[in-house]
């Protein structure tokens, strides 16, 4: 199968597209495998899903080979071979090596040597993936008549040692024909880079030492292909944690002013932070005044707050203000009741609230059925209405929550269109005690 053949065959049937990349070194990081082969590594890989793998070959400074790509393209799945090609011998050794498709740089060559070694790469059947790095040279490979076009969102010409991010995709993604298959490469570290790059207009994502420096690599990758982000809510205990870890987001109630069984002290949560894994962000769930809710977020440092208690408009307001000087994103819980949304915040219009969140910088919006009336009940009604209405008029992201459980996750996701879940109570076995395998069970119902 032809390697941008399989890319869309997958592209048909999953949003989030990855392709992993197979390198033994990094410039920038240092080694990857960690004693590990890689072609051992490929092999997990494909069984976790990927369509298609990529090998860097390149011996000097990534610590490639071209035994590599051979033991790799002999795993069934289409290869790109990524290396410094200059001539159309490497190109025709490329197609012996068993690749299927070859990577062409304009930042590593010129632009009658580029078009003399892609023409070869047609001849011979295969499959070419052209390089950019800014919009002269994404405007190029269009002229080209390029297919497959990939977008590196770090300088090649210094090795990618630079800390360029995904940024670079979104900013120049808007600028590809339909036609074209476009693939954003390097800087992507998470499920989150994954998602964004393929939100900005980009077809697939490429990646590599994310991928290799994970635990579990299969798990991290099924991770990022998932095109649903998850918030698993109520961490109590590092075990909680472990059979959670395949979660995006850890959410901790932290000092809730109300008593519900999942609440712990700051302290708890301090010691509990320290053992989230990487990948995965955390949240603290709280409420109460801004004076504490600042200075708890201050004294955690955690990646968001979410506020879910009777905070008032300015209450809010305060408290976005002073975070957003941290970097800790904020997250405001809505309520499933108009005469609650009216006393709370002065308005229960959904659209009205959405803009006034949005204008003052909350990172995103949560519908659940669970509120501070109602905070210690086991299980709730999953809100799709007022969820759909809000994610309609929202120019801020909006989750989903409550009521869901790994036996109607798939169904909630295909009636409410949600790209973000929170769950809680479903996945667990008490009130705290998280269930390994019921969490196992949601993640493999959401393809995860």
């Amino acid at each position: 199968m032809k390697f941008i053949t399989a890319l869309r065959g997958k592209k048909q049937k999953s949003k989030n597209v990855v392709i992993p990349d197979i390198k033994c070194f990094s410039p920038k990081e240092g080694d990857l495998l960690a004693g590990r082969e890689p072609a051992a590594i490929a092999r997990e890989l494909v069984a976790a899903g990927a369509p298609v793998l990529s090998v860097v070959t390149e011996e000097c400074n990534f610590r490639g080979s071209k035994l590599l790509l051979r033991q790799i393209a002999s795993l069934g799945v289409p290869v790109l071979r990524k290396d410094f090609l200059r001539t159309k011998d490497e190109i025709r050794e490329t197609k012996e090596l068993g690749a299927s498709a070859v990577l062409l740089m304009y930042s590593c060559l010129d632009d009658f040597t580029l078009r003399e070694l892609y023409n070869e790469a047609k001849f011979v059947g295969l499959d070419v993936l052209v390089e950019t790095h800014t919009e002269e040279e994404l405007q190029k490979a269009v002229l080209l008549g390029a297919e497959l076009v990939g977008v590196n969102n770090r300088d090649i010409s210094i090795l990618e040692k630079d800390d360029g991010t995904v940024s670079l995709t979104e900013r120049l993604a808007a600028m590809k024909p339909e036609v074209c298959f476009l693939v954003s490469e390097s800087g992507i570290q998470s499920p989150a880079d994954v998602r964004r790059a393929i939100d900005s207009g980009a077809d697939a994502a490429l990646v590599g030492t994310a991928l290799l420096k994970a635990e579990d690599t299969s798990a991290f990758y099924r991770k990022l292909c998932r095109s649903v982000r998850v918030k698993l809510c109520g961490m109590m205990s590092v075990s909680n944690i472990q059979a959670c870890s395949q979660a995006d987001i850890l959410g901790f109630v932290v000092d809730y002013p109300v008593n519900v069984p999942w609440n712990i002290s700051s302290s708890m949560a301090k010691k509990l932070l320290c053992e989230v894994p990487v990948g995965c962000e955390s949240c603290i769930v709280t409420g109460g005044s801004p004076e504490k809710v600042i200075a708890l977020a201050e004294e955690l440092n955690p990646d968001y707050i979410q506020l879910h208690h009777n905070e008032s408009m300015e209450q809010t307001k305060c408290i976005v203000s002073a975070l957003s000087q941290t970097g800790i994103r904020v997250i405001r819980s809505i309520s499933c009741s108009e005469q609650k949304r009216r006393e709370q915040f002065g308005t229960a219009s959904l659209n009205k609230l959405s803009e006034i969140f949005a204008e003052m910088g909350v990172a995103e919006l949560l519908v659940d059925s669970r509120s501070a009336e109602n905070a210690a009940a086991s299980r709730e009604d999953t809100p799709i209405r007022i969820f759909q209405e809000l994610k309609k008029c929202s120019p801020i992201p909006v989750m989903l929550a409550g009521g869901i459980t790994p036996g109607n996750i798939s169904k909630v996701i295909a009636e409410s269109g949600a790209d973000r879940i929170d769950v809680m109570t479903g996945i667990e076995k008490s009130p705290g005690v998280k269930s390994h395998i019921a969490a196992d069970e949601l993640f493999n119902q959401i393809g995860g």
